[in-house]
């Protein structure tokens, strides 16, 4: 059995090395065609064209290798059947799920590999391929990591504990929210106080106001019916300037630590909480799916090995991979909309490959 385990290892291990070299090959080609323009338009140094690549192959690698998975098992199954080692294997009384164990243990291996460099590795080198592309190949002399995570500086409404915070301007260079207004409700959500300030700024676990009017309101929510004036004043409001980094970011330039740093602030403030948890759960599902492409690979390899080659497993692992790509991309933009729950959406396509997983492994002898 050893000698069995080392040879399908081997085997599996040789032809996912090929897949991923040359599907990481036609990556590049095609992310280079497709931005020709860009790496043209201001004769850039040909070598940060390469360096852009180089930043980028985590996140390629991390892309591809479900898709890289799938072929490598459906091509070495296919193999093994053709040259009767299959059948050998059977006739030995050895069951193709105690022969296809160390493939599946390989899978759950290479789930973790993938989740650690998505997270350890192509969150940090996205960030800076896009400093790359921006200072060095399009000449934006004053890109700087500063300048991915963008603040909404206008028209600011958010909502916090039992807090509505509005400001017409938030000045980043003197850190302060100007043209405060903040609205405090009771527990039954009916509005009791309002403070109108110049301006405010964040100070450890508070939010200090300059030049405020403070409107107490009548139970009835009619009318103010006790006005003050203040020269500076403060809430419990738990906020720092960093809340107003916009999430304009794609999940591939956020970490699974930036995920639930940015969750804490959400849950508090209920803003951005469905983009935040659907984005948080697809860096746990998306390598989970290596997994189940194995278990469908070996039964498709199988299925097929006779009277199909390599063409078949290249056909078929396209079409599983589109529809993933469908089911996969329309489930996270309805956990995005608050239309489904964050972790539906985020497993919804490992779940359906998992029950297709299921019921071909169900066929087999």
């Amino acid at each position: 059995m050893k000698i069995l385990r080392n040879y399908l290892l081997k085997e599996f291990f040789k032809v996912l090395s090929i897949s991923i070299i040359s599907l990481s090959f036609f990556y590049i080609i095609v992310d280079f065609i497709s931005n020709m323009e860009a790496f043209t338009k201001h004769s850039p140094d040909f070598s940060y064209i390469i360096l852009y690549f180089l930043l980028k192959l985590p996140e390629i690698i991390y892309r591809i290798l479900p898709l890289s998975i799938l072929l490598s098992t459906m091509l070495i199954m296919i193999s093994f059947n053709k040259n009767n080692e299959i059948t050998a294997i059977k006739s030995s009384g050895i069951s193709m799920l105690k022969f296809t164990l160390p493939l599946i243990a390989a899978a759950l291996g290479l789930s973790i590999f993938s989740f650690a460099l998505s997270n350890f590795v192509a969150a940090k080198t996205n960030i800076e391929r896009r400093i790359v592309m921006q200072k060095y190949i399009n000449k934006n002399n004053n890109y700087s990591v500063k300048s991915i995570y963008k603040f909404k500086t206008k028209d600011i409404a958010l909502h916090y504990q039992k807090y509505i915070i509005t400001a017409k301007v938030l000045n980043i260079s003197e850190k302060k929210l100007i043209g405060l207004s903040i609205y405090k409700f009771n527990n039954k959500f009916k509005l009791i106080k309002r403070y109108s300030a110049k301006n405010g700024y964040f100070d450890k676990n508070e939010l200090i106001m300059n030049n405020v009017i403070i409107n107490d309101f009548d139970k009835n929510q009619h009318r103010p019916s006790f006005a003050k004036i203040v020269k500076t004043t403060s809430l419990p409001i738990k906020l720092s300037m960093n809340f107003f980094k916009s999430y304009d970011l794609k999940s591939e330039f956020l970490s699974i630590f930036n995920l639930f740093k940015m969750l804490k602030v959400a849950e508090k403030t209920d803003s951005n909480l469905n983009l935040i948890k659907t984005f948080m759960y697809s860096k746990f599902a998306f390598p989970l799916i290596n997994l189940m492409l194995v278990l469908i690979g070996i039964s498709i390899g199988i299925i097929i090995g006779k009277k199909s080659g390599t063409s078949a497993a290249i056909g078929i692992s396209i079409i599983l991979a589109f529809g993933y790509w469908i089911i996969n991309s329309i489930a996270i933009s309805l956990g995005i909309s608050s239309q489904l729950n964050p972790i539906l959406a985020a497993f919804m396509a490992d779940l359906s490959f998992l029950f297709i997983a299921i019921y071909l492994i169900a066929d087999l002898d």
